[in-house]
């Protein structure tokens, strides 16, 4: 069975903001909201043998970064020519360039050699995941923004990203073998 590894970031929200966007992934990522929450993805499709490699590098890592404040604003379609799929993501304003520099930091050192330096990493948190990638995405993506908008988080959803985890990824699951805390500054 193939194991695949991820560092993830599960967000703290408010109530009210967790169960608008477990809902909305939901709907429109059901293959994957049940088997795991709204998250951002820092490290991608590791293979298991990364793992002590991995789970030093984290370790390390959240004990230099201190936790997240984000602000999700944004509604994004995006197209992946290479799949034809298309995606409809969140994307931080506050907290986007610290999130960057988090991945950067993360991939320095062990964990460069599993880094494909031709995707450009942009941070965001998945909602929908689409079979083709037509203005119908766009259009969903237009109604999401409504919906959080007459749902109270038409300034956005604010958060904090207070942990880093590592997760496995099965064909049949995906579990949590990992979780550590950012360091608060002071």
């Amino acid at each position: 069975m193939s194991v695949r590894l991820y560092v993830v970031a599960f967000p703290d929200l408010a109530p009210a903001d967790a169960q608008l966007l477990t809902g909305l992934r939901a709907r429109f990522h059901p293959a994957q909201a049940d088997r795991i929450g709204p998250h951002f993805t820092f490290a991608f499709a590791l293979p298991a043998e990364a793992d002590s490699v991995l789970s030093a590098r984290v370790r390390d890592v959240a004990a230099m970064t201190a936790p997240i404040a984000f602000t999700l604003r944004k509604v994004t379609p995006i197209a992946d020519p290479a799949s034809g799929r298309a995606y409809i993501t969140l994307v931080p304003h506050r907290g986007h360039l610290a999130m960057i520099e988090l991945h950067r930091t993360l991939h320095e050192g062990p964990l460069a050699a599993y880094r494909d330096v031709s995707i450009r990493f942009e941070p965001h948190l998945t909602l929908g995941v689409f079979d083709t990638a037509d203005e119908s995405v766009a259009r969903t993506a237009d109604r999401i923004a409504v919906e959080m908008r007459d749902a109270g988080a038409g300034d956005g959803i604010a958060g904090r990203l207070t942990a880093l985890a590592i997760v496995a990824e099965t064909p049949t699951a995906i579990t949590e073998r990992l979780r550590v805390p950012l360091t608060p500054v002071g």
